[in-house]
């Protein structure tokens, strides 16, 4: 009787151990696959890119298409409600990356008539522009622009606009998730455009510091 009961007692112990190895092997077979599921479905979302003009009012602005409506709170005022009569637009791109967390990238670079312009620089002006200087390592802007209204996320980006000579306004917003762009951020703008020191990429000194708070 002690020896059958040493067995039922040693095949219950076996039992729960293989129980208890097998249901670690699943979670470690979900979990690398989960990773690998999600690596995929990243590597496979295109970067979505607009360089058409026409199509301003799909990206910014209160009739901003669905995706593009919230841009992570951000307040982009700053930017022209639409493209009028008045504005001769010299270039323009949006840039769009949601592998899973949006990523918002545009530039709208505006000569206006002289009258307009005065108004629109006005405009800028009466903005409640925030300190930028820290931020994401920003210093400043190139001495040729002069800075006429900015915005400031601390932990989504920045949106802004400078003025340059010849009546020209260009109208920027670097909007990401995690203080960094999973995109090539440099090869989608000219870096003129950006501030200097400005530094989004995944190691960047900024988000090291703001994850170690």
């Amino acid at each position: 009787m002690k020896i059958l009961k040493f067995k039922v007692q040693m095949k219950v112990i076996l039992m729960i151990i293989t129980t208890i190895i097998a249901v670690f092997l699943i979670r470690l077979l979900l979990i690398g696959g989960l990773v690998k599921l999600l690596s995929f479905d990243s590597q496979r979302t295109e970067v979505y890119k607009d360089t058409d003009i026409t199509h301003y009012q799909w990206y910014i602005g209160k009739n901003a298409k669905k995706e593009y409506a919230d841009k992570w709170g951000m307040d982009e005022s700053i930017f022209p409600e639409s493209i009028t009569d008045n504005m001769n637009g010299l270039d323009y791109k949006m840039v769009y990356y949601n592998p899973w967390d949006a990523q918002y990238l545009s530039y709208l670079v505006v000569e206006y008539d002289d009258k307009s312009y005065e108004e629109e620089i006005q405009r800028l002006e009466q903005y409640d522009s925030k300190e930028y200087k820290g931020y994401f390592g920003t210093r400043g802007f190139r001495d040729k622009y002069r800075l006429l209204a900015i915005e400031v996320d601390p932990d989504h980006g920045l949106i802004y606009a400078l003025g340059e000579e010849n009546n020209q306004i260009i109208y920027v917003e670097l909007i990401f998730c995690n203080y960094f762009y999973d995109i090539d951020y440099q090869d989608e703008i000219d870096i003129q455009y950006l501030p200097i020191g400005f530094d989004a990429t995944p190691d960047n000194e900024y988000r090291q510091k703001r994850l170690n708070r």
